[in-house]
C-alpha cells in the first residue's frame, strides 16, 4: 500500500497525468531547478538551524545565519536555474531570501520561546477507518508557554493563503492529524503559517467538524487515485503550474505544439508530416465545431420566434417553400427537479416516502457511482454487493479551445 503526502495528493489534484509520470511510471527526466523552489529550500535550511540551536538556548548570530543562506545558493549551478518570471535574475531571488530571513530573525530571535518538540519533523499516520497511510514533514512543532501546541509552516511564496483555502486546509490539516496520531497527549493545537515575504502570520484552530470533513476528503481523493490507477485514467490538466512541470516535453497536452514549434519548416522535419496532418485535423474539427455551435444558437433563437408567431396567429403549422414547420404548444404539469430547487425536491422525496411512493423515484446510477461507490462510503460488504453491477467502459470527450485575437482562449466541449 502506497504512503501518501500532501504534495502527492496535490499533484494528482493539479494534474493526474503529472501524477502518473512522477509516481506511477516514475519517468526519469532532467530536473529543472526552479528559483522559487531553491529559495524556499535555502530559507528552510537556515530556519531549521536557527530553531534547532535556539531550542538548546544557543543563538546563531544574524550574520552567520545570512552567510549560511548565501552558502546554500553556492551549491547550485546558476546556469541550471530556469527563470520563470520576466525581469527577475538569480540575484533578485537571493536578495528576497535575505530580506525574509533578516526580518524574521529580528522579529523572533532568540528562537527559544516555549518548548521545541522538533524541526523538520517526519510523521506518519493511518487515516481513520481506512488502510491508507499518510506522512508529512513539519517545519516546526513547539509548545507555547500558554500550553498550546503550535504546528508551524514557513512559506516564501507571493500570496497569503486563507485557512479555508485548500493549500492551507489540507496541508495543515494533515499535519494536525499526524501530530494527534503520534502525540495524543497534545490536545490543544493551533495551525500557523508564516508568510515570510509579506512578514505576515495566519493562525487557525480546526473544529472537530472540520477535521471530520478533512478525513472524508482525504479518503475520497485517495479512492480517486486508486480508481485512476486501476482504470489507467490520468487526464492532463493545463494551467499556470505547467511552466514549472518537469514533464512538459513529454506531456500529451503540449507535445503536438512542440512538434509544430520545433522548426519553421514543419513538413520537412522528422515527424513533421504527422504534425501537419494533426494540425489539419484539428483545424477541420474546430471549424465544424464552430458551425455546430452557431447553428445550435440560431435554432434556439428561431424556436422562440416560431413558437411566438404560432401563438400570436393561432397556428400549428407554418408552411415554407421547402417544408412545413409543425408547432406544438401546450402547458403541462411537472414535479420540481433537484437541479432547479434542491430543497423542494428533498421535501418532495420525504413526502413520497410518507405516501409509500418510493417506486416512482428512479435510481440515479451516476450519482450512486460518483457520491457513494467511488468514494467508498459504504462498508466493504455492501460495496462487494454493488460490484457485480459495475462495468468498465471506454469513454472520451473532445473539446475545442478557440484561439482569439486578444490572446485569450475560449473552450467548447463535445461529449
Amino acid at each position: 500500500m502506497s504512503v501518501y503526502s500532501h504534495s502527492k495528493l496535490a499533484c494528482f489534484g493539479n494534474c493526474p497525468r503529472q501524477y502518473k509520470f512522477k509516481y506511477v511510471e516514475k519517468v526519469e527526466v532532467p530536473k529543472r531547478v526552479s528559483p522559487d523552489a531553491y529559495l524556499g529550500n535555502a530559507v528552510h535550511c537556515v530556519l531549521r538551524t536557527l530553531y534547532t540551536h535556539g531550542g538548546d538556548g544557543v543563538l546563531v548570530p544574524r550574520e552567520d545565519a545570512l552567510a549560511m543562506y548565501r552558502a546554500e545558493w553556492e551549491k547550485v549551478d546558476r546556469e541550471s536555474i530556469r527563470l520563470t518570471r520576466d525581469y527577475y535574475t538569480v540575484d533578485d531571488y537571493i536578495r528576497l531570501g535575505e530580506q525574509m530571513l533578516a526580518e524574521h530573525y529580528d522579529r523572533h530571535q532568540p528562537f527559544d520561546q516555549g518548548t521545541l518538540l522538533g524541526t523538520e519533523l517526519h510523521l506518519t499516520f493511518q487515516l481513520a477507518d481506512t488502510p491508507f497511510r499518510i506522512h508529512g514533514y513539519i517545519d516546526k512543532l513547539w509548545k507555547r508557554d500558554d500550553g498550546i501546541t503550535e504546528i508551524c509552516d514557513y512559506k516564501t511564496g507571493q500570496r497569503i493563503a486563507h485557512p479555508r483555502e485548500p493549500q492551507f486546509f489540507f496541508q495543515m490539516g494533515i499535519y494536525q492529524l499526524a501530530v494527534q496520531a503520534n502525540y495524543p497527549q497534545l490536545e490543544q493545537i493551533e495551525l500557523t503559517q508564516f508568510f515570510l515575504r509579506q512578514n505576515e502570520v495566519v493562525r487557525h484552530r480546526m473544529r472537530p467538524d472540520e477535521m471530520d470533513h478533512l478525513v472524508e476528503e482525504l479518503r475520497a481523493v485517495i479512492c480517486k487515485i486508486l480508481d485512476a490507477e486501476r482504470l489507467d485514467r490520468f487526464p492532463t490538466v493545463e494551467g499556470g503550474l505547467c511552466a514549472y512541470c518537469d514533464y512538459s516535453d513529454i506531456c500529451p497536452a503540449r507535445r503536438h505544439r512542440k512538434m509544430l514549434d520545433t522548426t519553421s519548416d514543419v513538413a520537412n522535419a522528422p515527424g513533421g508530416s504527422d504534425a501537419v496532418r494533426l494540425r489539419e485535423l484539428a483545424d477541420t474539427y474546430v471549424a465544424v465545431n464552430r458551425r455546430q455551435k452557431q447553428v445550435k444558437t440560431e435554432l434556439e433563437a428561431l424556436n422562440q420566434d416560431v413558437m411566438k408567431a404560432a401563438q400570436d396567429h393561432d397556428l400549428t403549422v407554418l408552411t415554407g417553400t421547402y417544408g412545413d414547420v409543425r408547432v406544438k404548444l401546450f402547458r403541462e404539469e411537472k414535479f420540481v427537479t433537484k437541479t432547479k430547487d434542491a430543497r423542494a425536491f428533498a421535501e418532495l422525496s420525504h413526502l413520497a416516502r410518507e405516501l409509500e411512493l418510493d417506486d416512482y423515484f428512479a435510481l440515479d446510477g451516476r450519482a450512486l457511482m460518483k457520491d457513494i461507490y467511488r468514494k467508498r462510503r459504504l462498508p466493504p460488504e455492501q460495496l462487494e454487493r454493488l460490484k457485480p453491477f459495475v462495468s468498465e467502459e471506454d469513454g472520451g470527450r473532445v473539446s475545442v479551445k478557440l484561439h482569439r485575437d486578444d490572446g485569450k482562449d475560449n473552450d467548447n466541449d463535445n461529449k
